[in-house]
């Protein structure tokens, strides 16, 4: 073989090498560029749909399914952590937590105007947002109960045991993914699969639910507190409580939560 025959030979292979990195970039830009025409048509939503834009049932809504989606997703995470199940529930019926919900609310409210913004002010709201409501959430639940469900006072770059700079960097990862991806996919899914002729009611129906399911669990929370102190139950809904809910049934309910102690 000459030397020219083994240039062509070389200039003929880079070609092909070329082209093939041609047709994977293509492949990449129309991937890219599909998944943004789809995140458009999610945020777009379905225009007259009752929960069109960002009103008060598109907010339920959110809340709701992520008040589900966030024990799922703590649940299988913790399986794949320690190898074992363990009950993540923030509620005494079904499997909600109101802390996930609360939070993609705050998160979607506060972060929305930055959709279509640059990353890093939606890392640095999500950061400070997220350790604002976590400190909130550990505090108003040791002031009016007494107990905690978290302490990172070995963490390094904690404050008070509430929050710490690596959950609040946490915090800003998970608004990035929030805002760029999980929010509009969500948005889409809610103005298509839930019922624009019976949304309404449903709503209603699934709010009366949450909330009386919100009451039941902070008085039995409350009662057990009273449990500990020696209260008597002097009063029918103490009675009920202490029948329904009793010290037993609540650690299994809330195993990481503990009292602290005066």
């Amino acid at each position: 073989m000459t030397t020219q025959e083994r240039f062509a030979r070389r200039r003929k292979k880079l070609e092909e090498k070329l082209t093939r990195l041609d047709l994977q970039e293509a492949r990449t830009l129309q991937r890219e560029q599909a998944h943004d025409e789809q995140i458009a048509r999610d945020l777009a939503g379905v225009p007259g749909h009752f929960a069109h834009g960002l009103n008060f049932y598109k907010l339920f809504w959110v809340f709701f399914l992520c008040c589900f989606l966030g024990v799922v997703i703590e649940t299988i995470f913790c399986w794949i952590a320690s190898g074992r199940l363990s009950q993540r529930t923030g509620l005494v019926w079904g499997p909600f937590n109101l802390i996930y919900g609360i939070g993609a609310v705050l998160l979607t409210v506060c972060l929305h105007p930055f959709i279509g913004k640059s990353d890093r002010w939606i890392f640095i709201g999500g950061s400070i947002i997220g350790g604002a409501f976590e400190y909130f959430c550990s505090w108003l639940q040791e002031t009016v109960l007494g107990t905690v469900s978290w302490d990172y006072t070995g963490y390094p770059f904690n404050l008070n045991g509430r929050i710490n700079l690596l959950y609040c960097l946490f915090w800003g990862a998970l608004a990035l993914v929030w805002v760029k991806e999980v929010f509009p996919w969500l948005n889409g899914f809610i103005e298509r699969r839930v019922s624009k002729t019976y949304g309404v009611v449903i709503s209603w129906v699934l709010i009366a639910f949450m909330l009386a399911n919100s009451l039941v669990s902070g008085a039995a929370v409350l009662r057990q507190s009273q449990r500990y102190e020696g209260v008597p139950a002097t009063h029918a809904w103490q009675q009920v409580l202490d029948d329904r809910f009793p010290d037993s049934r609540l650690a299994k309910i809330y195993p990481s939560m503990v009292r602290v102690e005066e």
